[in-house]
């Protein structure tokens, strides 16, 4: 049998069932994914480009906006900005490391700078690592077991890029 090519990326999902079932919704939305790739990985997105960006009704937009927060998704904050006629206040949102790996699970891999890359992946590697470590002494398994299947998938990796070398 053959092995199935398939996207290897793998989400973290908050232990929490309220926080599960907030993103869960969250991304089977249409007005949730279309946030979610409009916002900035790095930096404010504010509400009003959110609104303007979008073809959804601001009160589905915000009701959103409340669950990314809610989910942890998200982080929430007001600034105030002065305008030619008055002061006022504006709303803005910054991905969580949480909201940003949704971010970036949605962009094409294409578009995502190698730097940010690598950070991303050494994150969740460690994130999973952590967790294993954990089901291991929880269940009374062995770490080598999780090394040997790292160094197995890395040696057969290594001998197939000599083998297309030498073809």
């Amino acid at each position: 049998m053959s092995e199935e090519r398939v996207w290897p990326y793998v989400l973290p999902f908050p232990i929490d069932a309220k926080q599960r079932r907030l993103i869960w919704s969250i991304l089977q939305s249409r007005v949730g994914m279309s946030i979610l790739t409009i916002l900035r990985l790095d930096g404010r997105t504010y509400q009003r480009e959110l609104i303007r960006q979008t073809p959804y009704s601001n009160k589905s937009i915000i009701q959103y906006l409340k669950k990314m927060v809610l989910a942890g998704i998200l982080g929430e904050g007001m600034e105030q900005v002065a305008t030619e006629k008055r002061r006022m206040w504006v709303k803005w949102y910054t991905p969580t490391q949480l909201g940003r790996w949704f971010i970036l699970f949605l962009k094409n891999p294409d578009e995502i700078p190698s730097d940010l890359a690598r950070k991303t992946i050494e994150e969740l590697f460690q994130l999973y690592s952590s967790s294993i470590v954990e089901v291991c002494e929880k269940y009374g398994l062995s770490l080598d077991f999780f090394h040997q299947i790292l160094n197995e998938r890395y040696f057969k990796k290594q001998k197939e890029g000599m083998s297309e070398q030498h073809s």
